[in-house]
């Protein structure tokens, strides 16, 4: 059990919320202020967070900016929460999106994303949530901040969890497991890149086949998205960005 948590802030979102940040470092939370260009809170190697107001969610939808932020969320934790703090009601009588647009796109947040949205009353309120979290990842659960960012100095086998911990929706814990299953990273990519998913008649249900199916919390959606990523063009993905 690690003797302090520590939650990782985004450098904009600690300029803008101090009051925030106070209320953590009260509470026994050490606050590591960096540049995050994936959420504005990190709480464990799996968790990262994005808070919202209210007023930025809608905001977020009109724009477009939420799903594009959604889908960074999704490829870059296991675990991925939304803090959506205020009164959407409220948030909507100052807005010219309809409700039904909103719990759309709280829907498609959920649904196709994986995204825990948790609401919160105000900004009290988050930080005590953000320092809940943090005890339950930390505390309870024994899991470190992991950032995207390898540090060389690491042990091999801390090197190669990270590796494999950066492929979607594989966290550290999967990283462990696949591992100790196939033993090296390079035969964890042969078996990911190589797995069947067989599809039903219907076409609405799928199911991993091999060696894969013996490694808990690996499914068809993850090994899809790992084989996206392995058997994807690079040059076709740079040109479509160019679009």
């Amino acid at each position: 059990m690690p003797e302090e948590l520590h939650i990782c802030v985004d450098s904009n979102e600690a300029s803008s919320h101090r009051d925030l940040l106070n209320y953590l470092r009260l509470s026994g939370v050490t606050v590591d202020i960096k540049k995050l260009t994936v959420c504005d809170y990190v709480v464990s190697d799996r968790v990262g967070v994005e808070r919202k107001d209210a007023g930025d969610f809608l905001g977020s939808i009109m724009d477009g900016r939420l799903f594009s932020q959604a889908k960074a969320m999704a490829e870059a934790y296991e675990k991925p929460i939304i803090i959506l703090e205020g009164t959407i009601s409220r948030a909507l009588k100052r807005s010219a999106i309809k409700p039904a647009s909103v719990y759309g796109a709280l829907s498609s947040v959920a649904l196709d994303y994986g995204i825990s949205v948790l609401p919160t009353e105000d900004i009290d309120s988050t930080a005590m949530l953000l320092q809940r979290l943090a005890y339950r990842e930390q505390a309870k659960d024994n899991r470190a901040i992991q950032l995207r960012a390898v540090d060389r100095s690491l042990p091999l086998n801390k090197q190669q969890l990270f590796l494999l911990s950066g492929f979607p929706q594989i966290g550290t814990a999967s990283a462990e497991d696949l591992l100790e299953s196939f033993d090296t990273p390079l035969r964890v990519i042969e078996e990911l890149a190589s797995a069947e998913i067989k599809i039903s008649a219907s076409g609405k249900t799928k199911k991993l086949k091999g060696p894969l199916t013996e490694v808990g919390g690996i499914g068809p959606t993850i090994v899809e998205y790992a084989q996206t990523l392995l058997k994807s063009s690079y040059r076709v993905a740079c040109s479509e960005n160019l679009d």
